[in-house]
């Protein structure tokens, strides 16, 4: 048994233990936990950390298999410019490579990541995946404008499902790209496979110009459509949100993922009428995509459930989640830090239905353990310059 100790622990199951001890077994299971009500003690083998102690990061969206595009795209081109580059590199043959994606995996694992939400267009990612201790929910996505090609789109689909979650026993679901990249029979087809979907993802409000796609055919997506030649007449032509309600159960965990432009109006109605939404942050990509951030103190005050993602190297410098509990801190100073770690690791486990494993720490869990220093403990929040290191 290893015993870890800091100056608090936050267990994201009431208030942080002061000079509390986390007491684990081989497994990385929670046996012990030690509240030092009467004062402190010491206790054998307890290893003493300067800062916080807090459980291991959920990453609810990110996408692995872009890991080699680090570098390559440039910023500040909003959605539709960002998509037509990772559209040319594909078109150029370049394809996710296991040496990048181990490597960026492997970075996650020691900034804290123990649990990921991981899309997926492909198997590239599968091998990395299986020899990395993180827990993956691989997300399968389809997309396609083009009706008679939806046949070959879902057997593609179901193909990588098949080898992710029978050949190698990783969790394995199909799930939509956005509102604005299937026609109507894809989404047909789609809805019902995803109600036996315990989750379903969907890029969300990314960028004005999917609202402008779907309910006036302009916008920058439509720039994209009509010079790739590109037939869209058989994408639904609805609101983003009256969309979401045609196609999608109401009672699945629904991620939507980015909401950077989610307005009061669109959220209300979201709430009204799906019963298990999360709604997912991506801030580092938001900024680099963008260059603006969602209205987070708007979601906040809805009470709606939070979740924090990195989306790819593609479109973020970082896969830490540290770095988006960061960002949000610093550009949002009202919001404050054991809210935002709630995201990060609690919320982030229920979207991805993994919260009986991940997201607290309490004893008959493994959520993995995180170490934040140095931490400013007079305003209970990190500095700008702390660090997470993964204890387990």
């Amino acid at each position: 048994m290893r015993r870890f100790s800091a100056n608090y622990i936050f267990t994201n199951t009431g208030n942080p233990i002061r000079n509390g001890v986390v007491g684990v077994n081989d497994n990385g299971e929670i046996i012990e936990i030690i509240d030092h009500k009467d004062g402190v003690k010491e206790y054998a083998h307890t290893e003493f950390r300067n800062g916080i102690i807090v459980p291991g990061f959920v990453n609810a969206h990110c996408h692995t298999e872009l890991s080699h595009l680090k570098g390559k795209v440039e910023p500040n081109t909003g959605l539709a410019g960002f998509v037509n580059q990772i559209r040319n590199h594909r078109l150029a043959g370049e394809r996710g490579n296991e040496e990048s994606i181990s490597n960026a995996i492997e970075q996650m694992a020691k900034l804290g990541t123990v649990a990921v939400a991981d899309i997926c267009n492909t198997s590239d990612s599968f091998s990395a995946k299986q020899k990395s201790g993180i827990k993956f929910i691989n997300l399968i996505e389809v997309l396609g404008l083009e009706s008679e090609k939806v046949d070959s789109i879902l057997e593609r689909a179901e193909a990588i499902s098949e080898v992710s979650a029978n050949q190698l026993g990783m969790p394995a679901y199909i799930t939509p790209h956005s509102i604005y990249s299937l026609s109507v029979k894809l989404w047909e087809r789609l809805a019902v496979i995803l109600k036996n979907n315990p989750i379903v993802s969907v890029h969300f409000a990314e960028s004005r110009d999917e609202a402008n796609f779907a309910n006036e055919r302009t916008g920058g997506i439509f720039d994209n459509y009509v010079r790739w030649g590109l037939s869209f007449s058989d994408a639904p032509n609805a609101s983003p949100v009256e969309i979401l309600k045609r196609y999608l159960p109401k009672d699945s965990r629904l991620l939507l993922v980015h909401n950077t432009f989610m307005d009061e109006h669109q959220l209300n109605e979201i709430k009204d009428y799906f019963s298990n939404a999360y709604f997912v942050l991506c801030p580092s990509s938001n900024l680099y995509i963008e260059q603006t951030l969602p209205n987070v103190p708007m979601l906040s005050a809805s009470e709606v459930k939070i979740a924090l993602g990195t989306d790819s190297l593609a479109s973020s410098p970082t896969l830490s989640i540290f770095s988006q509990i960061q960002l949000i801190l610093n550009h949002f100073p009202k919001i404050e830090f054991a809210q935002v770690l709630q995201w990060a690791t609690l919320y982030g486990a229920e979207a991805l239905g993994l919260e009986h494993s991940f997201g607290t720490i309490e004893k008959g869990k493994a959520p993995g353990l995180n170490l934040i220093s140095p931490f400013n403990f007079s305003e209970m929040k990190p500095y700008p310059n702390s660090k997470v290191m993964a204890l387990l």
